[in-house]
C-alpha cells in the first residue's frame, strides 16, 4: 500500500513600506500549520499591518482557521493588525460555515510597494 501523496504549503512573506504581505498556497492542515503559523507570528512582531493573501489556498482545515484567529487574537492584544486579502473558494467556505467573518477582517487591496 502506498502512502497518500501530501500537498505542500507555500508561505512567502514580503515586506513594504507600510505593510507585511504574507501570501499562503496550497493546503493549510496539521502537517503544514507550523509553517504558516511561524510566518503570522514573525510578521505581527512588526508592528505593521499584516495582509495574509490566501487567494492559492486549495485546502484549509480548522486548524488553518484556529491560526488566523490565535493571530487577530494576538492582534487583539497589542501585535499588529491582521487583514485577510483575497480569500480562495475553500478558505471563504471554512470562513463562512465557522461563522468568523465578523471577526476575521478581510481587505479589498493591499497596498503597494
Amino acid at each position: 500500500m502506498s502512502e497518500p501523496a501530501t500537498e505542500q504549503v507555500t508561505v512567502i512573506t514580503d515586506e513594504r513600506p507600510s505593510a507585511i504581505v504574507v501570501a499562503v498556497g496550497g493546503v493549510v492542515d496539521a502537517s503544514t500549520l507550523s509553517q504558516v503559523s511561524l510566518a503570522l507570528t514573525n510578521a505581527q512582531r512588526d508592528g505593521r499591518t499584516v495582509y495574509v493573501d490566501l487567494s492559492a489556498v486549495t485546502f484549509m482545515d480548522s486548524r488553518g482557521l484556529g491560526a488566523l484567529i490565535a493571530a487577530n487574537e494576538r492582534a487583539r492584544e497589542g501585535a499588529a493588525a491582521i487583514r485577510l486579502h483575497a480569500p480562495s473558494d475553500a478558505v471563504r467556505r471554512l470562513l463562512t460555515i465557522s461563522g468568523v467573518t465578523a471577526v476575521l477582517m478581510e481587505a479589498g487591496e493591499i497596498p503597494s510597494t
